[in-house]
Order: structure tokens, then sequence, then C-alpha cells
């Protein structure tokens, strides 16, 4: 998009050997994505010959990069190329990165919200004598055939881990803390004819397109304005679980407690078909300890492993870890922040001029696509940069009542969401912060970021 806007002195620092983010990362079994394959692509780059109509990980991952080498994006970035940190001298940014020092007019920060695996403190867990890893640390040496399997998690990354190795463990034992609501994915096969189609009638792949997007709106309009319409979800998803297990302590084990969307909704077709099958157990038992041989709950109980699979999210909070970077006066964003993310349409920070963070703070939702929510934050950071060159400008930086203005607004409008009607999710931390979620619908934010409003940020000229 920058290119396409005329800036072509770009570097791309990226600390992964090539690039992809988390579908280079995530390699687990079963690993796709669970939005539509139409609305999860770029709007200037559709593809009309998706496998699928949710895409698995490896397909997404040859997609961009096809879409970085046909807009000759590949040779601008620096693969394995960690940036250390980044510090504003008062006119350009300097960057310490593993391969050196850098310097910039502009620091985009495009490290997403779920990049950094989460380990949980689990007692004993280095004692383990076998294999342990996280689903986004895949180790794919471990032959899973015949053994018997631990997954920790029942969450999105579970959902999908657990299906695609059911069929070739010995045994499989899933340990959960609490089950979250699930609806069905209804994927299928695209056919040979519907991508000639697609290909052929692009208003056709555009019109799925918008209809996907708007039934995702619904969903981002039930979760924060309008929560009487979470009502056909829970049914539909209450029928998923009656239709798929008979048997009722298993129905009770994995019927959620807490307000549909409160937790991601997760999209499943074969999630609970699974639980059923006589080579799997869920343990909603709380975990004590792993001891080197297996795994030992708090009611005594231990069950032997073979192998651990941690499913068990993303340091969802650490927008910028483990970069450290410091704005006017030295002060980093870290002390800025005190704990508690924050961001100008989850894009500029006071205090940080020339700096834009992608995917950001309060830039998540429970519903749609971050394809969009990026392409919409890549518009305001051009129109900033339009700014700049209007004025004659180095500089420009958003102003501090303009932020804690939004601030306000957003805190208010957080409140009203399903995300805080009390359960537990990677959104809202202890102290009930959310630095994550967007309590709008995503027109909203498209439209809101889509100029740079009057007043809203001070230009340095000089």
């Amino acid at each position: 998009m920058l290119r396409r806007a005329g800036y072509d002195d770009v570097t791309v620092f990226e600390r992964g050997e090539r690039i992809g983010g988390v579908w280079h990362h995530n390699t687990y079994p079963g690993a796709a994505c669970d939005v539509p394959s139409h609305l999860y692509e770029f709007a200037f780059a559709p593809n009309p010959r998706w496998s699928r109509r949710f895409a698995p990980q490896a397909e997404i991952q040859a997609y961009l990069e096809d879409v970085a080498r046909r807009h000759g994006v590949l040779d601008r970035v620096r693969t394995s190329t960690a940036v250390q940190g980044a510090r504003w001298d008062g006119t350009r940014w300097q960057l310490q990165t593993s391969a050196g020092a850098h310097e910039a007019d502009v620091l985009i920060a495009a490290c997403g919200q779920l990049s950094t695996p989460s380990v949980p403190p689990i007692a004993g867990l280095d004692s383990f004598e076998g294999p342990a890893f996280h689903t986004a640390q895949w180790r794919h040496d471990v032959d899973l055939h015949g053994k018997r399997v631990a997954v920790l998690g029942t969450g999105c990354s579970a959902i999908q881990t657990v299906p695609a190795i059911q069929p070739i463990v010995g045994h499989l034992d899933v340990y959960q803390r609490s089950p979250g609501w699930t609806i069905p994915k209804l994927d299928f096969a695209y056919s040979e004819r519907a991508k000639r189609l697609f290909g052929r009638y692009p208003q056709l792949q555009r019109l799925d397109r918008e209809a996907a997007f708007w039934f995702f709106e619904l969903g981002s309009l039930a979760m924060t304005r309008h929560r009487w319409l979470l009502g056909p979800f829970r049914a539909v998803g209450k029928r998923q679980i009656t239709k798929a297990i008979a048997d009722e302590d298993l129905r009770r084990k994995v019927t959620p407690a807490d307000e549909i969307g409160c937790k991601r909704i997760m999209l499943t077709d074969d999630w609970y078909p699974t639980l059923t099958r006589p080579n799997v157990d869920l343990v909603d038992d709380r975990i004590a300890e792993v001891t080197p041989t297996g795994i030992r709950t708090e009611d005594g109980t231990e069950r032997p492993a073979d192998v651990i699979v941690l499913a068990t999210g993303f340091k969802s909070h650490a927008f910028v870890a483990p970069m450290e970077i410091a704005g006017t006066d030295g002060r980093t964003l870290e002390e800025e922040w005190g704990g508690v993310p924050r961001a100008y349409l989850g894009l500029t920070v006071p205090g940080f001029p020339n700096l834009f963070l992608l995917y950001g703070p309060n830039t998540n939702g429970g519903s749609g696509s971050v394809i969009y929510t990026i392409e919409a934050g890549m518009e305001h950071v051009l129109a900033a940069l339009d700014e700049l060159d209007r004025a004659g400008a180095r500089a420009i930086e958003v102003r501090r009542e303009t932020a804690d203005a939004f601030d306000r607004e957003l805190r208010a409008a957080l409140r009203q969401t399903v995300w805080h009607s009390g359960c537990t999710n990677w959104y809202v931390d202890e102290n009930g912060n959310d630095p994550n979620q967007w309590p709008w619908v995503w027109s909203v934010y498209r439209r809101r970021t889509a100029t740079i409003a009057p007043g809203t940020y001070d230009v340095a000229v000089s």
C-alpha cells in the first residue's frame, strides 16, 4: 500500500526467516483461518483460486508470499532480522536491529497481537521427560502415531489441532480450564467450476466478500451494542453440542456458563464429534503439576503422557515486546502506557512522532477480518503521510487531548460489550482493563480511519 501510494524508500524488518507472521509460525496440524477466504485477503489482491471456503495455513502463507512477490515487496524485506529497540532523536527514528543500526523518518510497528506464545507457569513442566511444545512452535520431528498425547487448552488452536491428530494418536487427554462457545464453520472445498467463475466474474467474488463482511458485522453488533442479537448464536451453539454429544456428563463439561461471545466464538464442524471418540478424554479438573511422565490434577489423578502440546494462546497485551520504543525525551511506550496499552484509533500515541501501530491496541474484534482492519489502519497512515507532504513537515504527532478524549469514549463503550460480562478471556486483564477489543462495528473503524480529522494531530514544520 505504501509503494502503490508512491513511497518507495521502505525497509521491512522481519524476525522470522520468511514473511507471513502467524501463518509462517503456526504450522500445527489443522491450522486454518476462521474467517472466509474471500474476506481474509487483501482488497487489492483478490484470489479466485482459494481451495476452500476457509483457507488452510499453508495456502494463506503461499498467498502472502505471492502477493509480496507480485507487488515488488520481497526485495524490501530483511528476514531473520529482529528489531531490538527504536529511539526518536528529535528528527528521526534510530533503530537497533540484530543486523546493526538503521534510521528512518517514519516507523510502523506491525507486530500484531498474537505473535508471542504464552506458556503458563505450570509446576513441574520443565521436569517432563518427553517432548513438550507450544502449538505456535510445533515440533514436526515428533511422531505422534500411537502416542499418548496431552493437549492443554480448548481455545482456537486446540479445536483445530485436536481433531487433526486424534485419528493417529494412541490416546488423547484434552485439559480444559473453561469451555468456550462454538458455532458451525460450514467449511467446504471450492469446485474447479466455482474457481473458474470467480476468476471470470470478479463481481461474484466481491459479492461473496460483501456477504461475509456483513454477516460478521452482525456478529460485531451483537457483541457490542445490541446484545439481544446474541440469542440466535447461543441457540445454534447449544444445538451444536446436543446434536453431537449424547453423554450428559460430557455435555455438561463442554457447555459454557458465560454469555456467548464473552470468549472468542470458535467456528468448528468437528470439535464435539472428536471429543466423543473412544481414544479421547476431556479433563476439566485443574492441573496441579506436570510430572516427569504425565500430568497430575488436583483430585490426585495422574494421567500418563508421552507428549504435551500447549494450546495456551499468546501474550496478547505485549504489543511491541520485546522491543523498547522510546519517544520524546526518552520516554518509552511501556512507561507511557503504564501497563495498559492504548492508542488513538489503535494507531498513534502522543509523545511518539511519526510512529504508527498496525493492529495495535483495541483493534481486535470478536468478529471480523484482521486483514480488513490492517488495511483501514494503513489508509490512516497514508492520510498522515499525505498531511506531512502537504505541509512540507518533518513530524506528525497525535495531540494528547485527542488521544485522551478517544480513550474515554472507547472505555465507556467497552463497558457495554459482551467481553466485560464476567468471563475470563484473553482480552481483559486481571484489573478489568481491555487493551485489545474494538467496541464498535468495523465499518465505523473504516470510516474513522479514512481521513485525518481537523485538529487531531500536530505537525512540526521545522
